[in-house]
């Protein structure tokens, strides 16, 4: 069986799955309903008996206004389990919708399939064949149950506020204050309702945000290395050589982690890094034409030596660096230096000088190369899965690999050390420039 049809299999078999989920969740639906009403009309059968019984109407009567307030805080806690119950049911009519519109994605592909005539197809087409399709607002079908709710939900809530009414302020304000509170509270349940289907439309399951990796993707990092590399140890070295990070781990190149730390140690490999063509104003146009939201990584555990000494003196040089900071905000930042990390403040500088446009900057925490939401780690992986991250940039085989399993796409830039790739996912994506990566994205959205 070739690829092709293994892929029809299979999306037979789901079509058939979410058909059956469909239709699952709709009598799921109508069951809670009718729960929902039988709970919420105790209550007042057992009241309607209970007087019909009752030998002394007037005096049971005369206990009910006496003990008030905790039937009011009843009443209120049966409106507020009506509002959790109505909850419920919404989202599970959300889950029916976008069930209907896998559906309908799967029966578009089998349309596109067939080589029959368009003409005998819209003919014989009656369902819809649109992933977006049906809209997740129902104004002529949910709109109706939502009213029904807020009907319900509302009388209790606005009995038990009347009752309660009595011991928080004085009756000649009550009637308008209860009409008020009655009120917001009915349109609350149409207030919920817009903003759960808006959630499903816009966030849910994916975002607008492009996550960005500074390193390889916005700068030319290599070629800083190398420069740098020969300025402190006289050890020369051709950028493209660079085919493993770190660079200390090649076999051939005799750099050790000893060369690397005199590099990452120096301020001016953090603050003169060369810019990639193109990167800021590519990031300035998906922020303008696609309204993507941009967010940037990176992970700088820098300066870093083993002598205490000299790591102090190491975030002196790098925290005099900073142009931004006064030198009085320097001074102040000197005597805590062992809780100050200047490259976070240098990482956004250089940011800032190349015009760089950006919705957050994570200087992330811990490791850049765990994705166990176990570990706990703040970092790429982690704000992937927490935000939904879209589309991710990256330079790193590895991470992109991790990313492409919480990602819809992730772009591989292409460097001497990511070109080693066998069987990685087909939503990595190998670019070799930002207007590429502009075309790509222009594509998808």
């Amino acid at each position: 069986m070739n690829e092709k049809n293994k892929f029809e299999e299979y999306l037979l078999t789901e079509y058939s799955n979410i058909a059956k989920a469909h239709f699952k969740s709709i009598e799921t639906i109508s069951m809670f309903f009718r729960y929902y009403l039988l709970i919420m009309s105790i209550p007042i059968s057992v009241i309607a008996v209970f007087f019909q019984i009752a030998p002394e109407r007037e005096k049971i009567l005369s206990i009910v206004l006496q003990y008030k307030l905790p039937i009011s805080v009843v009443l209120f806690c049966i409106s507020l389990i009506g509002l959790g119950v109505f909850c419920y049911i919404v989202n599970l009519r959300l889950d029916t919708i976008l069930y209907a519109r896998v559906v309908n994605g799967i029966r578009k592909f089998f349309y596109d399939e067939s080589e029959q005539e368009i003409n005998l197809k819209l003919h014989m087409r009656v369902l819809p064949q649109s992933s977006q399709f049906p809209p997740y607002v129902e104004k002529s079908f949910f709109l109706p149950v939502v009213f029904v709710f807020g009907i319900i939900n509302t009388l209790y809530f606005s009995i038990g506020y009347y009752l309660s009414s009595f011991y928080i302020i004085y009756l000649t304000f009550t009637p308008l204050l209860i009409a008020f509170t009655t009120i917001i509270f009915f349109l609350c349940h149409f207030g919920i309702y817009g903003w759960y289907a808006y959630h499903r439309e816009t966030a849910y399951l994916k975002s607008n945000i492009l996550g960005i990796d500074i390193d390889g993707v916005l700068n030319e990092h290599r070629e800083k290395f190398c420069s740098l590399l020969y300025e402190k140890t006289e050890k020369k070295i051709e950028p493209e050589k660079i085919t493993v990070i770190p660079v200390h781990e090649h076999p051939t190149l005799g750099i050790t982690e000893k060369d690397e730390r005199k590099v990452f140690n120096d301020p001016k490999y953090w603050t003169e890094m060369p810019i990639i063509e193109d990167a800021a104003t590519v990031i300035r146009k998906l922020q303008n034409i696609f309204r993507l939201k941009i967010y940037i990584f990176t992970y700088r555990p820098w300066p870093d030596t083993e002598d205490k000494d000299e790591l102090i003196k190491y975030k002196k040089d790098f925290l005099m660096s900073c142009e931004t900071i006064s030198l009085k905000d320097k001074i102040l930042k000197c005597i805590n230096i062992s809780k100050t990390n200047p490259l976070k403040q240098i990482t956004k500088e250089w940011l800032k000088k190349h015009r760089f446009q950006y919705h957050r900057f994570i200087f992330e925490k811990g490791n850049d190369f765990s994705s166990d939401p176990r570990g706990e780690f703040n970092n790429r992986f982690y704000m992937a899965r927490m935000k939904k991250i879209r589309f991710f940039i990256e330079d790193d085989i590895e991470k992109a690999i991790k990313l492409s399993y919480i990602c819809d796409i992730v772009f591989l830039f292409d460097q001497p050390y990511n070109q080693e790739r066998v069987d990685i996912p087909t939503n990595i994506i190998s670019v070799k420039s930002w207007n590429e990566i502009y075309k790509k994205i222009r594509k998808f959205s």
